[in-house]
């Protein structure tokens, strides 16, 4: 039979746990209907470069930036957009909408014809990485995975997905954030699965989450 200083600790361990969890602050999920471009799988041509520049000292996150040709014709001009770490345009570029002075947009993923391909997934202070050919991007608040033509390679259907390694990517469709004690944003999920770089199910592949 258990002591009472053994029942008094599992009690504190449940008390502390509840706590825990009452605490969580969690985000909720905004609804959107934004309208996307789809980039044709045949389309990966390398056409001419664009330059990125800007009417500051020199480009930095959240300056007003615009794209030029190699000739120094303007393609993308000033005033729709501040700079999100893309110097050469070949394919597609990250930006944040700044229409003025003051304001400022979403972060998008644009291709040269400013046609809205994502919505960027960031990772630490800047877009996402590419892990194994395909970084994570985002529509409508769902996640997929582009590659590095800015081709939708697997739909924008998860609430959360895991960059790829080894081929595998940890995803779920159903996700909540929440910010921790030290204001890091956190995801949890009671139905994590893994896929491969096609986007199918791997079957008896267990989550480590």
């Amino acid at each position: 039979m258990m002591n009472k200083k053994v029942i008094f600790l599992m009690l504190l361990q449940v008390l502390l746990f509840q706590t825990i969890f009452s605490c969580r602050q969690y985000i909720p999920k905004e609804v959107t209907n934004y309208q996307y471009f789809d980039k044709e799988l045949s389309d990966t041509l390398v056409s001419e470069p664009l330059i990125a520049i800007t009417n500051e000292d020199y480009l930095r996150y959240g300056v007003s930036v615009a794209y030029i040709s190699i000739e120094g014709d303007t393609i993308i001009p000033f005033g729709k957009y501040a700079y999100f770490g893309t110097d050469t345009l070949k394919h597609f570029a990250y930006v944040m909408e700044h229409p003025n002075d003051s304001t400022y947009g979403r972060q998008v993923i644009i291709d040269k014809d400013e046609n809205t391909l994502f919505d960027i997934v960031t990772y630490d202070i800047g877009p996402d990485y590419f892990n194994e050919g395909l970084t994570r991007v985002s529509r409508n608040g769902k996640m997929g995975f582009a590659n590095i033509y800015g081709q939708l390679v697997i739909p924008c259907q998860f609430d959360f997905a895991m960059p790829f390694y080894d081929g595998k990517s940890e995803v779920t469709y159903t996700a909540r954030e929440y910010l921790d004690g030290e204001d890091h944003l956190r995801i949890e999920s009671e139905e994590w699965f893994v896929i491969d770089k096609k986007g199918n199910i791997i079957e008896g592949e267990k989550s480590q989450r």
